[in-house]
């Protein structure tokens, strides 16, 4: 054969192929990958295996592998703390290819709440707070960092004290799981901030709603889960160091993780951490909010073993603060109450500084768990056995030397329980049956020469519950059910100190029924209805006497409206509390679009709350007073929450929280109600260095369903003539009216710089740009002071 032949047939075997492809291998994948809020999720690695090609996606989430001959692919979806997804997909196919990145959670199933996950928690309407959300909020309390989603707001007392409310419910009606323990302490009071350290946490969520049974009574409200990342299972070291600098307050942060596995030891891992935190006086625009600092020092270890078969992790805590109340709220009479609403700056308004007088509150709070699960063939078990020990002492001025002795010193300790059993079928329909207890005893420390605010007790509690998840004809269906029973022997002094004791016991059922569905590509609809019932706490039934902070004396139901004598349950017309909450949501998903809107009602029959009812007056002065009592509550709100990506690297975040709650039985309203709030964010990103620049608009409205107002100086010029001054109505009142509503602007900027295999994340913020003056509704400290001006925040993280 000559070499002219040769190279003719080598020109055609080469070109050959290449036309051959030309034809049939010019076909492409394409689509867009999600994140579990149905946000763009850029990262996402897509691999075809079998060719050895993939690619990754950009920040729109978009994607595409192209000259791919015709034909059908085996496609796999990875990213870094998500569960891997395979996909068949023909090259032909028309439809928008949309896939949602579900968050990787095998370690951690009892606490995590997922939208379309294996977890029979699933279709529950929640918010979520991911990694790189908390981290732009660092350094903020928990409540204060809730307030960033949507429905959710907080009571304050001052700028320090946050308890997070939802949907307009609060304290004993919100369940927080630290750790996937429920978190237990002194949280009756409402300026009793939970004692939860936010550094701790990878991701927040929060259900909206009483769907979450398997958690027990309570969570009338909804549930808050603070999740930390799974322990590290591979040999290494690695960790963070975060350090904070805040304006106002004068406030310096410092918080360090450090987390590692064994070699040789495959699966096994351990993490410490520690948080320590100074602040002083915070100032509002116009002058300072003297003894409002606070100090902190927080730290937890854990270490454990997983695999795919069987696991345990142990894990400790230690939370410990002390907090300042604002000098001004420290009122003595009437007089004093009369003074502090009616002039500015408070009384008692001092200069710049650390120190922390009385009032004030010290607090420590110790968590130990133990975690372990196990898969057999028919299904996975797990048990969860936690211990907690909440230490408060509360420091009020008092005369004659006693200011250094607590006015209030309580301990409460707490175990929890809990086993459960997680089976899925055949069918991809899951099932989930168990049962947990808990213990408390409370007990007060002597010497704090005072009646204890609330008695001494002893409680159990717990139940079985029953959950299954149903795939059938396109809808998902979670029903679950639970019964529970709650215990109490309570011993206490009266005012005359007399001793009184009490069994009480209260049981009922839970349940709750959901179901969701994709309507189309773009659209998918949840629906909710839940019952769920609370037993009553001892502060509700018991508490007698001057409330720090609250310049105002309190009554627990329990107590004879004229002679405050302690009563049986039985002589009053007490029942417990039942809600029954209707939720329903409807998400919209666009390729750079994404709107979700919660509709919701809760009606909670017998609606426990302190109601103002008067003035009393003892051997101290006159004072107004409140008592707890009973009610119907209407509760009915909407959420709306959008991402709109206006181009490659702006976006656009509108939320709006509506909510409007009354006293359904006597045609009233309540008080401290959160009022609508407005807010929108700007965003430049960009995906180099991750660079970020964010402006956000806030505007609150104000509370125009509060109830009618009865001042102090009413009060006191009707006590003085010998009138009434609530002119023989049983309306609600306020003893100030609700004030105006409010704009607040801010900005913040980031970027993430390489250091060798490392990495620094600086952040600069300005919240209240202009310093603007305005009060919150639900601060208490509304009666006294305005909130807080202007604040700058620099933060560095170095990641390693």
């Amino acid at each position: 054969m000559s070499a002219r032949t040769i190279l003719c047939l080598w020109f055609l075997v080469w070109m050959s192929p290449k036309g051959y492809s030309q034809g049939l291998c010019a076909e492409r994948i394409s689509g867009q990958a999600l994140n579990e809020l149905g946000r763009p999720f850029d990262g996402v690695e897509i691999i075809i295996k079998s060719l050895g090609v993939g690619t990754v996606a950009d920040s729109l989430g978009n994607f595409s592998i192209k000259n791919l001959c015709a034909g059908t692919y085996d496609v796999e979806f990875r990213h870094v703390g998500y569960r891997s997804i395979r996909k068949e997909r023909a090259t032909h196919s028309t439809d928008r290819w949309v896939v949602v990145m579900e968050s990787e959670s095998k370690n951690l199933k009892e606490i995590v709440v997922h939208e379309e996950g294996h977890h029979l928690e699933g279709i529950q309407n929640y918010a979520l707070l991911n990694e790189k959300q908390l981290n732009e909020s660092a350094g903020k309390s928990l409540g204060e960092t809730l307030k960033e989603l949507p429905g959710v707001s907080t009571i304050q007392t001052g700028p320090g004290i946050f308890k997070p409310v939802i949907h307009g419910l609060q304290g004993q009606r919100v369940l927080i799981l630290n750790n996937g323990i429920r978190q237990e302490g002194q949280q009756w009071g409402a300026e009793h901030a939970p004692e939860i350290d936010p550094f701790i946490a990878s991701s927040i969520v929060v259900v909206k709603d009483a769907s979450a049974i398997k958690y027990g009574t309570d969570a009338l409200g909804g549930v808050i889960i603070v999740n930390p990342a799974p322990l590290p299972e591979q040999p290494g070291v690695g960790g963070a160091v975060t350090t904070m600098l805040q304006t106002n307050g004068r406030v310096g942060i410092a918080s360090g993780m450090l987390e590692g596995g064994f070699r040789n030891f495959e699966g096994w891992g351990w993490r410490v951490q520690g948080t320590t935190r100074r602040a002083g006086d915070f100032h509002a625009p116009d002058y300072s909010l003297t003894n409002t600092g606070n100090h902190e020092l927080d730290f937890s270890v854990a270490t454990g073993f997983h695999n795919e078969k069987v696991g345990a992790d142990i894990f400790f805590s230690r939370f410990q603060t002390e907090l300042g109340i604002l000098r001004g709220s420290a009122i003595s009479n009437l007089d004093d109450l009369l003074v502090a609403m009616e002039q500015e700056p408070p009384q008692g308004t001092t200069d710049f500084s650390y120190a922390i007088s009385e009032p004030r509150q010290e607090v420590s709070h110790n968590l130990f768990k133990v975690n372990t699960h196990w898969a057999r063939p028919h299904g996975e078990w797990r048990l969860l056995y936690g211990y907690q020990s909440n230490f408060r002492k509360e420091f009020d001025i008092r005369i004659g030397g006693l200011s250094q002795i607590p006015a209030i010193s309580m301990e409460i300790k707490t175990q929890t329980l809990e086993l459960e059993w997680e089976h899925e079928d055949s069918k991809g329909h899951q099932f989930s049956f168990g049962m947990n207890g808990m213990y408390q005893m409370n007990r007060n420390i002597p010497g704090t020469q005072r009646t204890a605010f609330i008695p001494d007790f002893e409680s159990f509690s717990g139940g079985p519950f029953a959950v299954a998840k149903l795939t059938l004809n396109g809808w998902i269906l979670d029903v679950g059910a639970r019964f529970d029973f709650k215990n109490f022997s309570v011993a206490g002094f009266d005012y005359k100190n007399t001793l009184y004791t009490a069994d009480l016991s209260f049981r009922n059922m839970s349940a709750s029924m959901g179901a969701s569905r994709k309507l189309s590509q773009k659209h998918q609809i949840k629906l909710n209805v839940s019952s769920a019932w609370r037993p009553p706490h001892v502060a509700e039934l018991y508490s007698l006497g001057t409330h720090q902070s609250a310049a105002a004396i309190e009554y627990g139901l329990l107590l004879n409206d004229s002679t405050n004598e302690v009563m049986k349950i039985t002589d009053v017309p007490f029942k417990v509390e039942q809600a029954w909450k209707g939720v329903v949501t409807h998400t919209f998903t666009a390729a750079r679009f994404h709107v979700e809107t919660t509709l919701y009602t809760n009606l909670v029959m017998n609606y426990l709350y302190l109601r103002p009812t008067g003035v009393t007056q003892n051997i101290r002065g006159v004072y107004p007073y409140f008592r707890y009592t009973q009610t119907d509550a209407l509760f009915i709100g909407a959420d709306v929450s959008a991402w709109w990506q206006v181009s490659g690297r702006f976006s656009v975040v509108p939320k709006i929280s509506l909510l409007r709650a009354s006293d359904f039985r006597n045609s009233d309203f309540l008080v401290f109600i959160p009022s609508n709030r407005f807010e929108l964010a700007i965003r430049y990103e960009a995906l180099r260095n991750k660079f970020y620049v964010e402006s956000k608009l806030k505007y609150v409205a104000r509370q125009s369903n509060a109830p009618r107002v009865v001042t102090v100086r009413q009060i006191e010029d009707a006590v003085e003539v010998g009138q009434d001054p609530l002119g023989g109505s049983k309306d609600n009142f306020d003893y100030m009216a609700a004030p105006d509503g409010y704009f607040l602007v801010g900005a913040a900027a980031g970027i993430s710089l390489p250091a060798g295999k490392g990495r620094f994340d600086f952040r600069l913020a300005l919240e209240n740009s202009f310093d603007t003056s305005y009060r919150e509704y639900t601060n208490r400290f509304r009666y006294y002071a305005d909130d807080i001006g202007r604040n700058l925040i620099l933060s560095m993280k170095y990641i390693f």
